[in-house]
């Protein structure tokens, strides 16, 4: 192998590397979702979910269903991913009660999913 192309192949390599980390972890998408409910922001959060989810929040939304908590803290508890589907345990505000939320990875970014499908 020649030099030159031992560069392109490094360089190659690290490229995707750095391609591949760039995509946010399904706890980092489930946190900016839940914060930016959380806060009122539906079109940030909107960024984050599924189309479904984004027209119930959009619905809920315009039912007035929607009640803002600035001071909101979520705690990734742990995920657990298997292929393209990720379930994100996690504990709100100061409780102990251990919740799940659902991630749908699609078109290689992790997507929340309140939708009943499993």
């Amino acid at each position: 192998m020649t030099m030159k192309k031992f560069v392109i192949l490094a360089v190659s390599a690290l490229l995707s590397m750095m391609l591949v980390s760039c995509t946010d972890s399904p706890g980092k998408v489930a946190k900016k979702f839940s914060q930016a409910v959380a806060t009122g922001q539906v079109e940030e959060a909107k960024k984050y979910c599924t189309e479904s989810t984004a027209k119930m929040l959009d619905m809920s939304a315009a039912l007035g269903g929607m009640k803002e908590n600035p001071n909101y803290k979520m705690n990734i508890l742990r995920d657990s991913i298997v292929d393209n589907l990720a379930y994100d345990f996690y504990t709100e505000n100061d409780s102990d009660r251990e919740q799940v939320m659902k991630l749908n990875k699609v078109d290689g970014e992790w997507k929340v999913s309140m939708s009943g499908k499993k």
